[in-house]
């Protein structure tokens, strides 16, 4: 059987779960040539130089990985692969190099392009409160996410479905997707077809401040009040005046999509103002959805551990 040989751009942990489904699929025609990804970089509260969770399973797995960001520097290794699988690279690749390959660079993008294009397409089906997403490979081009489609598949939301959760269902649809593809490849019945780019919408790289809501809001739901399109994140507003409002969408329930969207990175948090003396950063870790109503279960105070909100309000008098 022919083989193609393969290189792998990614960084997150997500992107290594699709890698490690190359490595263990002895029934996958290709050969994985090298890895690049993102270079080490500060995490955690001690800063702590760390690399990327593909980085690390490459090293595990004794595969060649460049996190050398020049990309150019690689061009004379391109020369000698098929094509790239890029699953959230991080990086805009330059247009002369994805002519190298054979047969160019596939992009895994977990949206049903062209909708969701950019950084955060898995947040903005949660955020949005979408009841279906799905996955795209398409074939790259200089555009961002712009390129001919070579395979897509829908995917159903689940009523417990999380950011986390989403990533881990989708990537394993990209490895279908990309392994159905390459043996198409192989057997010469592979097909690509444009996109529809005037339906085309563009998502936005998070920040730590799109997980604030004010604590007013808490309160509200705490209550039991229902939410109001005043109450609605500003996130969610900047999406819908550029492309207008989803007919599904409950404004009652936008901070619970703002909830799963953001858990558990940047998460979502407000600032407790009690007794006028204290200020402090509260964190909502645990929300659930009963009756069709937005539920605070679970906090956590800024130094202290996570408590069951009972305890919360019952300490703190937030209610009153």
């Amino acid at each position: 059987m022919k083989r193609i040989r393969v290189a792998f751009f990614g960084a997150p942990i997500f992107a290594a779960r699709v890698l490690q489904k190359i490595i263990d699929d002895k029934d996958l025609p290709v050969d994985l040539s090298f890895v690049v990804t993102q270079p080490d970089r500060p995490a955690g509260r001690e800063q702590i130089l760390t690399p990327t969770p593909v980085k690390l399973l490459a090293q595990k797995n004794n595969i060649s990985v460049f996190t050398n960001p020049k990309l150019w520097t690689l061009d004379s290794r391109l020369k000698e692969i098929d094509l790239v699988l890029l699953y959230a690279f991080g990086e805009i690749i330059p247009s002369e190099m994805l002519k190298i390959p054979r047969w160019g660079f596939w992009n895994i993008h977990p949206s049903l392009l062209p909708k969701y294009r950019n950084t955060s397409p898995i947040v903005y089906s949660l955020l949005l409160g979408d009841k279906t997403t799905g996955v795209s490979l398409i074939e790259m081009d200089e555009r961002l996410d712009h390129g001919p489609i070579i395979a897509q598949k829908e995917y159903d939301i689940q009523a417990n479905d999380t950011r986390d959760s989403l990533e881990n269902r989708l990537s394993d649809i990209g490895y279908e997707l990309f392994k159905q593809s390459i043996q198409s490849l192989v057997d010469g019945t592979l097909q690509k077809y444009e996109q529809n780019h005037e339906d085309r919408t563009f998502t936005k790289l998070l920040t730590k401040q799109n997980g604030f809501i004010p604590f007013e809001i808490v309160q509200k739901i705490l209550k039991g009040e229902s939410l109001t399109k005043e109450d609605c994140p500003q996130i969610i507003l900047d999406y819908f005046a550029k492309y207008g409002v989803p007919p599904t969408f409950d404004y009652r329930l936008s901070t619970f999509c703002l909830f799963r969207a953001l858990s558990p990175w940047p998460g979502l948090w407000t600032i407790l103002k009690w007794q006028a003396l204290i200020e402090k950063r509260l964190k909502i870790t645990g929300m659930e959805l009963r009756e069709e109503k937005a539920i605070i279960t679970k906090v956590q105070l800024e130094g202290k551990k996570e408590v069951d909100i009972k305890t919360f309000t019952s300490a703190y008098h937030i209610l009153s």
